[in-house]
């Protein structure tokens, strides 16, 4: 069987300081295993952030040898995307990685699928009150409370903005709330205007956002904190003849938003670490499926030996004008 050696210091970068130093060989073999299967299951399979993610879980895969598959709805409806995850789920592959559009309707079918021995780990938005073993993304919470302090210093401490949201998504929303709990414990005097909620597209964004502007434009910053949300408040800041007046902070770092910073119709988004997301969920799920290669404690998994992290932040970082050209990299 084909084998691929990886240098010990390349494989200590999937577990963490938590390990005993001997859990790997300084030589360590790891066999292909073209026979195992794992899944990449997202909602909304459509958007753009899974295509790197999806590009990231492959790499991993290639890397090690296995076969990757791509499934989920196309759909933002939540009971589509659960019934797309028992669907796959049914399937019986070796492992699974997961984003979670409602962190509740996920709990049971993922609870489920490890009952029924098929590992899960989850990534970009988590189900924190199901077994998965490790999930890893972006701390949205965090990135809100970036995008707090970004908007806060350009203000000086003082002015007035406005979010533009979809309500009812557990990640969007932990964004949110690091925001206006930033904003409301360092710059007090910044008044929150609305939390607006885009809908379910662009166009749906931009009406409920020229809806705010009609009946108050004096805004200083809107916090657009989904890619959908960032082109529908372009859209009505274009068409109420204020663009570059109020500014726009995004999220994501996709070519239309990343050409909109160059043009100047947005001030700034936040980056998020969509490969580093695909491609660490690969490594996790092959060890929880391939557990022989952690050597941390006789049958750790059963007994619930904590041998990987619970959570691993794939960081966030502010992309402007002087600093777009290195993503496009990653968002082509």
């Amino acid at each position: 069987m084909k084998t691929k050696k990886l240098a010990a210091m390349g494989l200590a970068a999937v577990m963490t300081a938590t390990m005993a130093s001997s859990a790997f060989a300084a030589d360590i073999q790891l066999e292909a295993h073209p026979d195992q299967t794992y899944y990449m299951v997202t909602f909304l399979s459509g958007y753009s952030f899974w295509t790197e993610c999806w590009r990231g879980f492959q790499d991993a895969a290639n890397l090690l040898g296995v076969e990757a598959k791509y499934g989920g709805s196309t759909e933002y409806d939540v009971n589509s995307a659960v019934t797309s995850l028992e669907q796959i789920i049914a399937l019986n592959p070796t492992g699974m990685a997961v984003t979670c559009m409602d962190a509740d309707a996920y709990k049971d079918p993922i609870n489920n699928a490890i009952a029924a021995g098929i590992p899960i780990v989850t990534f970009d938005s988590d189900s924190p009150e199901s077994n998965r073993t490790t999930f890893i993304g972006t701390s949205n919470y965090e990135a809100g409370v970036t995008a707090a302090n970004y908007i806060g210093e350009k203000l000086g401490g003082e002015g007035r903005v406005a979010c533009l949201t979809r309500t009812g998504q557990s990640n969007i929303n932990e964004r949110i709330q690091g925001f206006t709990d930033q904003l409301a414990a360092k710059y007090p005097n910044i008044e929150m205007v609305q939390v607006v909620d885009a809908g379910n597209d662009e166009n749906e964004a931009a009406t409920n956002m020229s809806s705010l502007l009609a009946t108050d434009s004096d805004i200083d910053y809107i916090f657009a904190a989904l890619q959908q949300a960032v082109l529908g408040t372009e859209t009505a800041l274009a068409e109420a003849g204020l663009t570059g007046e109020i500014k726009i902070v995004g999220f994501d770092t996709d070519v239309t938003t990343l050409d909109s910073i160059k043009a100047g119709s947005v001030d700034a988004t936040l980056s998020q670490s969509p490969y580093a997301e695909g491609f660490w969920s690969m490594m996790y799920i092959y060890m929880l499926c391939n557990q022989e290669y952690i050597k941390s404690a006789d049958d750790w998994y059963a007994k619930g030996y904590p041998s990987l992290p619970a959570t691993g932040d794939s960081g966030c970082a502010v992309v402007t004008a002087e600093n777009a050209d290195m993503y496009y990299i990653s968002a082509e």
